[in-house]
C-alpha cells in the first residue's frame, strides 16, 4: 500500500512537471505566434507606407511621399534605404540641413555595409555640393572614392566641384579618370579644360609656359576639331609670336570643322589679313565661305554688314537675296535686306522680302494649344494627343 502510494505520488509529480512543460511551451508558442503576427502586421504597414511613398514620388508629390517615408522610419528605424531616400528628398526640396543630418546619422551607424556606407557618403557629398559647402563636398567625394575608386557618380560630382573652384588641372585629371571608368569620353569638356589650363600658362609671362599653353590649345582642337574657342586662342597666340599666316589658318579652320560658329572668327580673321596687308584676300575668302551651302545666317548677315561698311550695297543685297532663298524663315537676314533696300529706295522689294519672311514664319507657328497640357498643333484635335482630354484645343 505504501509502495502504491509512492508510485501514485511519483506519477502525479511527473504529470505536474509534464503539464507545466506543456503549458509553458504552449504559452511560449502562443506568445511567439502573437509576436510573429505583430511583426507581420508591422511589415505590412511598412510596405504599405513604402509603396504609397513611391507612388507619390512617381506622381511628383514630394510632400506626400515624405510623409509616407517618415511613417516607415517610425516603424523600422533600421531601414537604411528609406533613410537615404528621405534625405535625398529633403535635399531635392532645398532642405539641405535636414538631408545632411539624416545622411550623417546613417554614416555614424556601426556595422554598416560597404554598399550602404558608400551610398550615404555620396548622398552627403551631394548635400554639401547643393548647399554650397565646396570644401566639405570635395572631402566627402574623396571619402567615397577611398571606398570605391570607380564610383562614376562621385567622379562626376568631383569634376563639377573642381570646375566651380577653377581648379582646371584637377578637373582634367578627374575627367580622364571618369573616362577610364565609364568608357565614355567627353571631348568638348576635355578640350575646354585644356584651354583654361593653357590660358593660365599664357599669362605667366615665361617662354616655357607660353609654349606649353600653345601646346594645350593644339591638344584641345585635336581632341575636339569643332572647338572654335580653341582655334581663336591658338590664332591669337600665333599673332603674338608674329606668325600671321599660321594665325590665318587657325582662324579660318572652323569654316570647315564647325561652319555654324565660323561667324565668331570673322573679326579675328579680318584683323589677321589686315596685319598681312591683304584685305582683298580676306574678301575673297569671305565671298567663297558665304557662297557655300554650309554658310550660316549669322555669317551671311555679318558679311553683308562688312560690304555695307565699304559701300558695296548692291553686292550686299545680292548676298542677302541668296540668303533669303536659302533661309526663308531667317528674320535676321530679312531685316538686314529690308534695311539695305530701304537705303537704296527699293521699297517695293523691301516690303516683299518682309512679307515672304512673315508668311514663312506664320506657316510654321502653331494655331491651336491644349488648355490642359499646353500641347501645340497647327491642326485641331478634338481629343488632345498628349493628355487625351476632349475638346480642349483653343486657337492662338
Amino acid at each position: 500500500m505504501q509502495i502504491d502510494l509512492l508510485h501514485l505520488i511519483g506519477w502525479a509529480a511527473l504529470g505536474v512537471t509534464v503539464g507545466a512543460i506543456v503549458f509553458r511551451a504552449a504559452y511560449r508558442m502562443g506568445r511567439e505566434d502573437e509576436i510573429r503576427h505583430h511583426e507581420q502586421k508591422e511589415r505590412e504597414r511598412e510596405s504599405a507606407f513604402y509603396y504609397r511613398g513611391l507612388n507619390y514620388l512617381l506622381s511628383d508629390e514630394q510632400d506626400k511621399a515624405i510623409e509616407e517615408f517618415v511613417k516607415v522610419v517610425r516603424i523600422n528605424s533600421e531601414t537604411v534605404e528609406i533613410h537615404l531616400s528621405l534625405g535625398n528628398l529633403f535635399r531635392s526640396r532645398g532642405e539641405v540641413g535636414r538631408a545632411i543630418r539624416i545622411h550623417q546619422n546613417i554614416i555614424a551607424r556601426p556595422n554598416l555595409s560597404v554598399a550602404n556606407r558608400t551610398a550615404a557618403l555620396y548622398a552627403l557629398a551631394e548635400d554639401y555640393r547643393q548647399g554650397g559647402f565646396v570644401d566639405r563636398a570635395v572631402e566627402a567625394c574623396r571619402r567615397v572614392l577611398s571606398v570605391d575608386p570607380d564610383h562614376a557618380k562621385t567622379l562626376s560630382s568631383l569634376l563639377i566641384l573642381h570646375e566651380s573652384e577653377g581648379r582646371w588641372d584637377s578637373a582634367l585629371q578627374v575627367l580622364q579618370r571618369h573616362k577610364r571608368v565609364t568608357g565614355k569620353p567627353d571631348p568638348r569638356r576635355e578640350a575646354h579644360l585644356l584651354l583654361r589650363i593653357g590660358q593660365e600658362q599664357m599669362v605667366s609671362g615665361l617662354p616655357e609656359d607660353e609654349n606649353s599653353g600653345i601646346d594645350r590649345f593644339r591638344s584641345a582642337v585635336r581632341i575636339f576639331p569643332g572647338c572654335v574657342e580653341g582655334y581663336r586662342l591658338l590664332g591669337e597666340a600665333q599673332l603674338q609670336q608674329g606668325r600671321v599666316m599660321a594665325a590665318i589658318t587657325s582662324f579660318s579652320t572652323p569654316q570647315k570643322t564647325r561652319p555654324s560658329h565660323f561667324f565668331l572668327m570673322v573679326d579675328s580673321l579680318r584683323r589677321a589679313y589686315g596685319l598681312k596687308e591683304d584685305l582683298p584676300g580676306f574678301e575673297k575668302f569671305m565671298a567663297q565661305a558665304v557662297a557655300l551651302p554650309s554658310a550660316s545666317p549669322r555669317l551671311i548677315i555679318l558679311w553683308s554688314r562688312i560690304l555695307e561698311e565699304k559701300a558695296s550695297l548692291q553686292e550686299a543685297i545680292e548676298v542677302l537675296r541668296a540668303g533669303t532663298e536659302r533661309y526663308p524663315g531667317s528674320s535676321g537676314i530679312a531685316r538686314q535686306l529690308v534695311l539695305i533696300l530701304g537705303r537704296v529706295n527699293q521699297w517695293q522689294e523691301a516690303v516683299g522680302a518682309a512679307e515672304r519672311c512673315l508668311d514663312h514664319l506664320i506657316s510654321r507657328q502653331p494655331v491651336f494649344q491644349c488648355s490642359q497640357c499646353g500641347f501645340h498643333s497647327q491642326d485641331i484635335y478634338w481629343k488632345c494627343p498628349q493628355c487625351h482630354h476632349w475638346d480642349t484645343m483653343e486657337p492662338l
